[in-house]
């Protein structure tokens, strides 16, 4: 029987949605434009971007595809099953809406879902409105070095503690940039955060997180459904209440420094910190069990368990477990493209979904507003 071929159109033809995918050292396919030409059941036919000269270039690579120089043309003259959103967080959640209204069987939106709650609470409003699923790109969801990591899980004893890291050269957190989203805490740290909840998950019986909406009362019920966000909050329901130490600010007020830890129910201490005065960029989660250890990054995934030691008489050690064999490539990206696949083919659920994002746009809000 013959397969169905799905059409998809690329909103935003630049750095992740296609040069990405030129760069040598990355494993591959590390942009939308790669990883969606590299699956079969995908034909590309479409791309648009507001910089002519990268949609020129894009165009030049994807020659069988129509270009546009804006998203209101393309959705007028094609009618794809997919539309991929990879355009600068400040546009997120204009042309995450502007392609849910155009109702596509489903829109894959890149991280993070937008530049704040009130924003990511209005794209879910449309998605709901319109009946369009929407897949957020956390590509370690989809990383068979993080799904091995989480299966891991279960043999390392009771969890004692998680701890993310994430280090690079900007700021944690910058008020000037608020409206363009250019700071780690909001840029790198969703998915530090996303990566977060994906093990806590773990060990919640695969119950995910979520986000619960708060109305101010009667007029705020109305302003909701007018699609006016002003009266209406949220409380995250897991990730929450975090106490912010170690917290450092530059001369001219920068977030450079800082840590968020928080008492959970299936964790006792998890704490993600993040530092914006570092030379090099750093992604890195370690897991301590009762009984074992895992350590996963960018680049490595190292699995310990307890074993008698060779140090020390009478005692155990934590020693590396050689009977795993870790994946040399993790599949990040053209794992998140089949998932869109299998989905559409109605055969797998949405690994990353809007409410996964949403839940991880919350606990880093949250963060925001105590710095």
């Amino acid at each position: 029987m013959q397969q169905k071929i799905y059409q998809a159109a690329l909103i935003g033809c630049g750095r992740i949605g296609y040069s990405l995918g030129l760069d040598k050292k990355r494993e591959q396919p590390a942009s939308h434009t790669m990883a969606l030409n590299e699956n079969a059941r995908i034909k590309l036919v479409a791309g648009c971007d507001t910089d002519a000269a990268a949609l020129q270039k894009w165009q030049a690579a994807n020659r069988r595809a129509v270009i546009y120089g804006d998203s209101a043309n393309l959705y007028a003259r094609h009618k794809p099953d997919i539309v991929v959103i990879a355009v600068n967080e400040s546009s997120h959640m204009k042309e995450a809406v502007s392609a849910i209204v155009s109702r596509p069987r489903l829109v894959i939106l890149e991280k993070p879902v937008a530049l704040s709650m009130d924003e990511a609470l209005r794209i879910k409003r449309e998605a709901e409105r319109n009946g369009v699923p929407v897949l957020v790109n956390h590509e370690r969801r989809f990383a068979l070095d993080y799904d091995m990591a989480r299966s891991y899980i279960k043999r390392i004893g009771t969890v004692q503690g998680i701890h993310a890291r994430l280090s690079s050269s900007m700021a944690v957190y910058n008020s000037k940039e608020e409206h363009t989203g250019a700071y780690s805490l909001i840029h790198d740290g969703t998915h530090l955060v996303d990566a977060v909840l994906f093990f806590l998950e773990a060990l919640n019986d695969g119950e995910v997180s979520s986000v619960r909406e708060i109305t101010a009362g009667g007029e705020g019920l109305l302003k909701r459904a007018m699609g006016m966000s002003k009266d209406v909050r949220y409380e995250n329901t897991f990730l929450k209440n975090p106490v912010i130490t170690g917290l450092f600010k530059d001369e001219g007020g920068a977030v450079r420094n800082m840590s968020a830890h928080y008492i959970t129910t299936v964790c006792p201490d998890v704490t993600i910190s993040m530092s914006g005065r570092s030379k090099f960029f750093g992604f890195e989660i370690l897991i301590d069990g009762t009984e074992g250890r895992i350590c996963i990054g960018n680049g490595y995934l190292k699995l310990y368990r307890r074993q008698e030691s060779t140090l020390y008489t009478g005692f155990y050690s934590l020693m590396s477990d050689g009977s795993v064999k870790v994946p040399r490539r993790t599949m990040y990206f053209a794992n998140m493209v089949q998932n869109a696949v299998d989905f559409l083919d109605g055969t797998a659920a949405l690994k990353s979904t809007l409410q996964t994002g949403i839940n991880s746009l919350a606990v880093l809000e949250e963060i925001k507003n105590k710095l």
